[in-house]
């Protein structure tokens, strides 16, 4: 049995977040040990998706050359993604997370191990407390097939609310109003709840912070990512629908990045 599901029934019955060695890569990447695929715990889990990177914006920061993007991270999954975590005396900065997913038999299983929730500095706006690692901005070459080559660059942006902005889908299982709120910016916060409800997204515009890639000396195709959940630390459905892509051809030109002839462009 795997350590997830050691930890799934260890939490179910003590009903705490216990601190267990995080799961093997390669146990996370294997469907067949995915609890949400686990009859005896009947889990009904999330399942994060990002959109193709939209509103695309090239803009000079002293000698560099940024490309922007509006990101969408989606929950398509069954049940919400929630995350939880309780700060300790004295710990002002970082602040383990647990997650807590639905049972159709008992009630919320708790999985630890799930990242960390942070007090993360926004400029002009303050501190707020987000989830890191929530997401990558990523940049691959392309190969003559159109399939990703090497990855050659990765975005400043981590951190994410998690939290309920826009309702994107009507599914029977989409609640009519977002239940996951903006994060908090109550430094004195002791316990953290953060999540993203089926069928809603958290969005950040092009020009919110970090929302952006180095392009600066790259020439030729590459395919531009958005990636949720990157070090598969959350449990979800799937792990194979994590992002979404959109082809460029740099450097820009009169400010667009147009893939012209590009493989695997559309």
């Amino acid at each position: 049995m795997v350590r997830r599901r050691l930890a799934a029934f260890a939490c179910a019955v003590a009903g705490v977040a216990l601190a267990l060695p995080a799961l093997a890569a390669a146990d996370a990447q294997d469907p067949s040990t995915n609890p949400c695929r686990d009859p005896s715990l009947a889990l009904v889990c999330p399942d994060l998706t990002m959109t193709p990177p939209s509103d695309l914006h090239v803009v000079r920061a002293g000698g560099s050359v940024r490309l922007e993007a509006t990101n969408h991270i989606i929950n398509i999954g069954q049940g919400p993604l929630e995350l939880r975590g309780t700060r300790r005396p004295g710990s002002h900065t970082f602040v383990k997370a647990y997650q807590a997913i639905r049972s159709r038999t008992r009630g919320h299983v708790f999985f630890p191990e799930a990242g960390w929730i942070y007090w993360k500095a926004i400029p002009g706006q303050g501190h707020y407390w987000k989830y890191w690692r929530a997401a990558r901005f990523e940049l691959w070459t392309l190969n003559p097939d159109g399939s990703h080559g090497r990855l050659v660059r990765i975005g400043p942006k981590l951190s994410y609310c998690f939290r309920d902005l826009d309702r994107v889908h009507s599914w029977a299982r989409t609640p009519r109003g977002a239940v996951y709120p903006g994060c908090s910016q109550d430094v004195t916060r002791r316990h953290m709840q953060l999540g993203v409800s089926p069928g809603w997204a958290d969005v950040y515009p092009f020009s919110y912070h970090e929302n952006w890639i180095s392009v600066t000396g790259l020439r030729g195709c590459f395919a531009f990512v958005h990636r949720a959940d990157p070090d598969e630390e959350l449990i979800e459905q799937r792990e194979d629908n994590n992002a979404g892509q959109r082809i460029v051809r740099l450097p820009p030109r009169g400010g667009s990045v147009a893939p012209r002839g590009c493989p695997g462009a559309r």
